[in-house]
Protein backbone atom coordinates (compact mmCIF):
# COMPACT_ATOMS: atom_id res chain seq x y z
CA UNK A 1 0.00 0.00 0.00
CA UNK A 2 0.71 3.82 -0.72
CA UNK A 3 1.66 5.70 2.83
CA UNK A 4 -0.61 8.40 1.69
CA UNK A 5 -3.52 5.84 0.95
CA UNK A 6 -3.68 5.09 4.70
CA UNK A 7 -5.36 7.65 5.55
CA UNK A 8 -8.52 6.86 3.69
CA UNK A 9 -11.01 4.26 4.42
CA UNK A 10 -10.89 1.33 2.45
CA UNK A 11 -14.47 1.32 0.79
CA UNK A 12 -13.21 5.29 -0.55
CA UNK A 13 -10.74 6.41 -3.18
CA UNK A 14 -8.85 9.30 -2.38
CA UNK A 15 -8.47 9.99 -6.05
CA UNK A 16 -5.00 11.71 -5.71
CA UNK A 17 -3.19 8.81 -5.72
CA UNK A 18 -1.34 7.04 -9.01
CA UNK A 19 -2.62 3.74 -8.46
CA UNK A 20 -4.14 2.70 -11.63
CA UNK A 21 -6.20 -0.83 -12.55
CA UNK A 22 -5.29 -1.98 -15.64
CA UNK A 23 -9.16 -1.38 -17.88
CA UNK A 24 -10.34 -5.12 -18.14
CA UNK A 25 -11.20 -6.06 -21.89
CA UNK A 26 -13.32 -9.23 -22.56
CA UNK A 27 -13.23 -11.20 -25.56
CA UNK A 28 -16.59 -10.07 -26.40
CA UNK A 29 -16.20 -6.09 -26.03
CA UNK A 30 -12.07 -6.70 -27.93
CA UNK A 31 -14.23 -8.60 -30.92
CA UNK A 32 -16.99 -6.21 -31.14
CA UNK A 33 -14.38 -3.58 -31.21
CA UNK A 34 -12.64 -5.82 -34.17
CA UNK A 35 -15.84 -5.95 -35.83
CA UNK A 36 -16.88 -2.29 -36.15
CA UNK A 37 -13.22 -1.24 -37.36
CA UNK A 38 -13.30 -3.95 -39.85
CA UNK A 39 -16.86 -2.63 -40.76
CA UNK A 40 -15.66 1.09 -41.15
CA UNK A 41 -12.93 -0.05 -43.22
CA UNK A 42 -14.93 -2.24 -45.86
CA UNK A 43 -17.56 0.79 -45.82
CA UNK A 44 -14.80 3.24 -46.71
CA UNK A 45 -13.66 0.78 -49.55
CA UNK A 46 -17.12 0.52 -50.62
CA UNK A 47 -17.94 4.33 -50.31
CA UNK A 48 -15.31 5.93 -52.07
CA UNK A 49 -15.91 4.70 -55.43
CA UNK A 50 -19.80 5.23 -55.14
CA UNK A 51 -18.68 9.02 -53.80
CA UNK A 52 -16.65 9.68 -56.35
CA UNK A 53 -19.52 8.21 -58.93
CA UNK A 54 -21.82 11.01 -57.13
CA UNK A 55 -19.37 13.85 -57.35
CA UNK A 56 -17.88 13.36 -60.95
CA UNK A 57 -20.34 15.88 -62.71
CA UNK A 58 -19.01 18.45 -60.52
CA UNK A 59 -16.03 17.94 -60.75
CA UNK A 60 -15.93 17.10 -64.77
CA UNK A 61 -17.41 20.10 -65.19
CA UNK A 62 -14.61 22.25 -64.03
CA UNK A 63 -12.23 20.45 -65.97
CA UNK A 64 -13.88 21.10 -69.52
CA UNK A 65 -12.80 23.78 -71.89
CA UNK A 66 -15.59 26.43 -72.86
CA UNK A 67 -14.05 27.64 -76.32
CA UNK A 68 -14.70 26.30 -79.44
CA UNK A 69 -13.20 26.86 -83.18
CA UNK A 70 -15.23 28.71 -85.39
CA UNK A 71 -12.62 28.73 -88.39
CA UNK A 72 -9.56 30.26 -89.09
CA UNK A 73 -9.10 33.67 -88.92
CA UNK A 74 -8.13 34.37 -92.69
CA UNK A 75 -11.42 33.73 -93.58
CA UNK A 76 -12.99 36.65 -91.88
CA UNK A 77 -10.28 38.91 -93.33
CA UNK A 78 -12.38 40.96 -95.63
CA UNK A 79 -16.48 40.64 -94.69
CA UNK A 80 -18.20 43.50 -94.69
CA UNK A 81 -21.40 41.78 -93.49
CA UNK A 82 -21.88 39.03 -90.84
CA UNK A 83 -21.11 35.58 -91.91
CA UNK A 84 -23.07 32.70 -90.47
CA UNK A 85 -20.79 29.67 -89.16
CA UNK A 86 -21.99 26.46 -87.74
CA UNK A 87 -19.82 25.40 -84.10
CA UNK A 88 -20.03 21.96 -82.35
CA UNK A 89 -20.93 22.11 -78.75
CA UNK A 90 -19.97 19.73 -75.84
CA UNK A 91 -22.56 19.97 -73.42
CA UNK A 92 -21.80 17.73 -70.32
CA UNK A 93 -25.40 17.04 -68.58
CA UNK A 94 -24.39 14.97 -65.56
CA UNK A 95 -22.54 11.97 -66.97
CA UNK A 96 -24.47 12.25 -70.57
CA UNK A 97 -22.09 14.34 -73.53
CA UNK A 98 -24.13 15.79 -75.79
CA UNK A 99 -22.64 17.38 -79.16
CA UNK A 100 -24.89 19.91 -80.79
CA UNK A 101 -24.54 21.74 -84.25
CA UNK A 102 -25.41 25.59 -83.23
CA UNK A 103 -24.65 28.52 -85.85
CA UNK A 104 -23.20 32.14 -85.04
CA UNK A 105 -22.85 35.14 -86.68
CA UNK A 106 -19.14 36.47 -87.49
CA UNK A 107 -18.52 40.19 -88.18
CA UNK A 108 -15.53 42.80 -87.43
CA UNK A 109 -16.33 46.23 -85.69
CA UNK A 110 -14.87 49.37 -86.59
CA UNK A 111 -12.11 48.88 -85.07
CA UNK A 112 -11.68 45.51 -86.83
CA UNK A 113 -11.79 43.24 -83.95
CA UNK A 114 -13.98 40.22 -84.56
CA UNK A 115 -17.80 40.24 -83.24
CA UNK A 116 -19.32 36.81 -82.84
CA UNK A 117 -23.09 37.08 -82.21
CA UNK A 118 -25.65 34.26 -81.10
CA UNK A 119 -29.11 34.17 -82.65
CA UNK A 120 -30.33 33.03 -79.69
CA UNK A 121 -33.21 35.41 -78.79
CA UNK A 122 -32.03 36.25 -75.00
CA UNK A 123 -36.11 36.58 -74.78
CA UNK A 124 -37.74 33.56 -75.00
CA UNK A 125 -34.85 31.44 -76.35
CA UNK A 126 -35.76 32.00 -79.85
CA UNK A 127 -34.10 31.66 -83.31
CA UNK A 128 -32.99 34.47 -84.61
CA UNK A 129 -31.76 35.13 -88.33
CA UNK A 130 -29.60 37.05 -90.22
CA UNK A 131 -31.32 39.31 -92.73
CA UNK A 132 -29.04 42.77 -93.82
CA UNK A 133 -32.25 43.64 -95.97
CA UNK A 134 -34.92 43.63 -93.58
CA UNK A 135 -35.49 47.38 -92.05
CA UNK A 136 -35.01 50.71 -94.42
CA UNK A 137 -32.75 53.55 -92.80
CA UNK A 138 -31.86 56.54 -93.82
CA UNK A 139 -29.54 59.88 -92.05
CA UNK A 140 -31.94 62.62 -92.06
CA UNK A 141 -30.23 65.76 -89.97
CA UNK A 142 -27.21 63.88 -88.95
CA UNK A 143 -29.08 61.60 -87.42
CA UNK A 144 -29.82 58.12 -88.21
CA UNK A 145 -33.73 56.91 -88.53
CA UNK A 146 -35.37 53.59 -89.39
CA UNK A 147 -38.45 52.42 -91.09
CA UNK A 148 -39.68 49.36 -88.65
CA UNK A 149 -42.04 46.82 -89.98
CA UNK A 150 -43.56 43.92 -89.05
CA UNK A 151 -42.58 40.64 -91.29
CA UNK A 152 -44.22 37.22 -92.10
CA UNK A 153 -42.73 34.97 -89.56
CA UNK A 154 -40.83 31.70 -90.94
CA UNK A 155 -40.73 32.75 -94.91
CA UNK A 156 -37.19 33.86 -96.44
CA UNK A 157 -38.29 36.67 -98.62
CA UNK A 158 -39.55 39.88 -97.39
CA UNK A 159 -43.33 39.90 -96.48
CA UNK A 160 -45.09 42.73 -95.05
CA UNK A 161 -47.61 42.44 -92.54
CA UNK A 162 -48.42 46.15 -91.89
Amino acid sequence: MIPECDSVPQNESCGGCGKKEAPLVSRRAFFASLLGVCSGAIATVVGMPMLRYVLYPVQAATKASKWTQVGDASEFENIDKPVMKTILLTQRDGWREVVSQQPVFVSRSAEGHFQVLSPICPHLGCSVSWHADKLDAQVKDGKLEVEFQYFRTNVPDRQLLS
